[in-house]
């Protein structure tokens, strides 16, 4: 029984030793350095946004457009203050999206949260900010 517990014991130190001595050489073609490269640079242009999805809550053109655009955001920031709220302009209205969602059931699934404050909210497509990590979000 010794002799075999000694054999094991002796089997693994010898293993740890081989592998604590290993190297990986790694040999690529030059393309698949410039495709990382190229990934690089273009991870590097989206300056922290990607294509998502978002709630549109709000919908304003006309005279005191952007009043009311903001009299929305605020009044959704107070309801629900740990979601985004965004006021874009493209002309000639004011719009208000909430949330940076990655897919559209996730946007959905918000999106019936707040139907009772917001009946006329609606899921688009849009350029989103990256969500927080959870280690980032602070309570």
């Amino acid at each position: 029984m010794k002799l075999i517990n000694f054999s094991l014991i002796l089997f693994f130190v010898s293993l740890y030793q081989v592998n604590s001595f290993a190297q990986v050489l790694v040999h690529t073609e030059g393309k698949v350095t410039d495709l990382l490269e190229k990934h690089v640079t273009i991870n590097r242009n989206h300056s922290g946004k990607l294509m998502g999805f978002c709630v549109q809550i709000c919908f304003e053109s006309g005279n005191n457009s952007r009043e009311k655009a903001e009299n929305v955001r605020r009044s959704f920031l107070s309801k629900y203050p740990k979601t985004s709220a965004y006021i874009s302009f493209k002309e000639p209205n004011f719009r208000v999206k909430v949330g940076d969602f990655r897919t559209r059931a996730e946007a959905r699934g918000f999106r019936k949260e707040i139907l009772a404050d917001f009946p006329q909210a609606f899921v688009v497509k849009d350029e989103i900010k990256y969500p927080k990590h959870i280690f980032e979000i602070t309570e």
